[in-house]
């Protein structure tokens, strides 16, 4: 999911990659230092799903 997450992100497919990229998260990707970085996902830095997801992440990494 998280590989076609940045399929869908190099396509410039902005909703899909967000979809599956939450998939990912949900089943277990866990690593924002990743996501963060990737440069697949550039594309979808700007947007408030990617924001927010990282958020998520990193606030979910501070309370274990």
């Amino acid at each position: 999911l998280y590989n076609l997450a940045c399929a869908y992100a190099l396509n410039g497919d902005t909703d899909e990659a967000l979809t599956a990229l939450e998939k990912s998260v949900d089943v277990g990707f866990t690593d924002a230092g990743h996501i963060e970085k990737d440069p697949d996902l550039k594309s979808l830095h700007g947007e408030d799903r990617f924001q927010q997801l990282l958020r998520k992440l990193k606030n979910s990494s501070d309370n274990r």
